[in-house]
């Protein structure tokens, strides 16, 4: 029993300093954990303020595109510094005021998109997951590679929101309901990077999961 906690201990450990973030201003430089970016941004301040504001916005644009949305709340100390010079300060706020008004057991607002209304459709449903994506996003690919197969497994019925205008190569199940979300709806749901998950209960449109990948999208089987 002591191995095993000492073990999971590690896990836990190793997990938050995951080292997947390049550098800004070294791209030959070894990808650094977001502990090391918030250390990495706050040297800048004290060095440069035109740096400090381009690294601000640079790490929150690889952050959100590796979709480790949990830490985009770690540059809420620099978001909310009103010396910092980033063109996306008010974008971080927005995004971290939605993951922290989005939780699990929060209702989600309602989407309407030409005849389609969410309430609607989920009504007979037990749990259905909401999927904002971008056929131009490569971590959607990779996602959707596995997802596909996976839902059709598990009859898990999929709403796909589509967050652009691009062309779709994909062709999806006959259970996927395909939809395209305006920037109302981007907003009210805190989407701004993909793959963005929501699972959802049908009755009541309350948040069951904020799953990242497939991997924590299978820990919410017994609800499907």
């Amino acid at each position: 029993m002591k191995y095993l906690l000492l073990f999971l201990s590690f896990s836990l450990l190793a997990q938050n300093h995951v080292r997947v973030i390049p550098v800004y201003g070294q791209p030959q430089a070894k990808r650094i954990s977001i502990e090391q970016v918030v250390l990495h941004i706050r040297d800048l301040k004290a060095k440069s303020a035109s740096k400090y504001g381009e690294a601000v916005d640079y790490y929150y644009k690889k952050i959100a595109s590796a979709g480790k949305l949990q830490w985009i709340e770690k540059l809420e100390e620099f978001s909310l510094d009103p010396d910092c010079p980033a063109k996306l300060k008010s974008k971080i706020n927005e995004q971290i005021h939605r993951i922290r008004t989005l939780q699990i057991g929060e209702k989600v607002p309602e989407i309407q998109a030409e005849e389609f209304l969410l309430s609607q459709y989920i009504l007979d449903k037990p749990e259905v997951l909401l999927l904002f994506y971008s056929p131009s996003c490569f971590h959607c690919t990779e996602l959707l590679v596995d997802l596909i197969p996976y839902s059709e497994k598990k009859q898990l019925p999929v709403i796909a929101i589509q967050i652009d205008q691009d062309m779709n190569p994909w062709t999806f199940p006959t259970h996927w309901k395909t939809i395209k979300a305006d920037e109302k709806v981007r907003k009210e749901y805190g989407v701004f990077s993909t793959p963005s998950l929501f699972l959802i209960q049908g009755n009541s449109m309350r948040i069951s999961g904020i799953p990242e990948n497939l991997t924590e999208l299978k820990d919410f089987e017994h609800l499907f």
